[in-house]
Parts: C-alpha cells; structure tokens; sequence
C-alpha cells in the first residue's frame, strides 16, 4: 500500500511477551525462511501469530508463529499474483485510514501499549475479547517493537473476507508456505488452509 513513510523518533519499545514465540518465551530470534539473525539493531522483521480462543475453557493456543525479515518478506509478497495483491491493498484502502488510526492511537495517553494497538479488529472493529481467532501482525527491528501502521489483528471475519480475494495461484503460494515451514498435519492444515494472509 502506498502510505506516508515514517520517520520514528520514541515509537518503539522492548518487545513484549504477547510478541515473544510461543515455543521458547523469547522474543524470535531468527528468520523463518533464511534463518538471518533478527534480534541486532538495524534489521527489520514481521512478526505474525494465529491465535484460537477457547472461551469456555479460559485458554488460548498459538495455531502458528513465525518472524520473517522484511527481505524475505517482500520476496514472499512479489510471488503473490498482481491480481491478488490489487485486490488486498483495495480491501484495506476501502475499510481502514491507517494515518489516522496511527495518530489517534499515538494521541493517547499511554500511546505505546500494545493493548490499545491490538484491541480492535483492523477491518472490522470487533473487539479483541469478542474473537475466538485471530491473527496478530506486528513489524520490529532488532529487540523492538516498532509502532508504525502496525501492530494490529485481523479477526478471522476480516480473514474469511480476504480469502475471497485471492487468486488460484496465491492460494497455492500460501499453502506451499505453510507446508514448507509448518509441516502441519491433514486435519490442522484444512483448518488452516484460508488463514495465512500475508500482507
């Protein structure tokens, strides 16, 4: 998407624990696809994590996790179809000002408490405590967290919407990805089929 870029003076912190990976109680340290170290000042990442909510039980699980760097990331993104990435980047041009929702966020008193930044769905407003799914998406560069347009969560609303976009070929691309690096089971990976949305 084509947004303002952002020069940040405090808009960052230590990473914290809800961006930390599951697996070690650490922030990620290395690149899901090239394996580069990510926790030195000056490189950039994506975080992402799916979550299910299990209400009646009281629990949440971590369906997936990775930190990518931005290289990788934008490797991953060009073998997306044109077509595809068009559609995406319309969805959210027609359904979230993210200028103005960054500014709004920073105008608060506690402009750096990711509770805030994650408490609605991005798309559509939902509130983080009324999903049972969800995807967490957050960019950070060495031990921090950056507040630029991210971070945010989609619902798995926002999600089923976005699935509807996709292209045939993206479609195979985003399978491949998560079969490559999540070798998930048969009956995991249906459930997962139409949640990776790379953006």
């Amino acid at each position: 998407m084509d947004l303002p870029a952002l020069q940040l003076g405090h808009e960052f912190e230590p990473i914290p624990k809800e961006l930390h990976s599951m697996a070690t109680g650490q922030p990620f340290d290395t690149c899901l696809t090239c394996q580069c170290h990510l926790l030195q000042d000056g490189v950039g990442y994506l975080v992402e994590k799916a979550v299910r909510v299990y209400p009646d039980a009281g629990v949440q699980d971590v369906i997936f996790e990775y930190a990518m760097c931005l290289t990788c990331a934008q490797q991953l993104r060009e073998e997306l179809s044109v077509e595809s990435r068009q559609r995406i980047e319309a969805f959210f041009r027609e359904r979230v000002d993210l200028v103005a929702r960054r500014e709004a966020l920073l105008s608060l008193p506690d402009p750096l408490r990711l509770d805030n930044w994650l408490a609605h769905c991005l798309v559509t407003g939902t509130p983080r405590s009324a999903c049972t799914e969800y995807q967490i998406c957050a960019q950070c560069d060495g031990g921090d967290l950056l507040y630029t347009y991210m971070p945010y969560f989609l619902s798995a609303q926002a999600m089923d919407q976005m699935q509807e976009l996709i292209s045939p070929h993206t479609r195979q691309i985003l399978d491949d990805f998560m079969d490559t690096h999540f070798g998930l089971p048969p009956e995991l990976r249906a459930l997962l089929q139409d949640r990776l949305v790379f953006l």
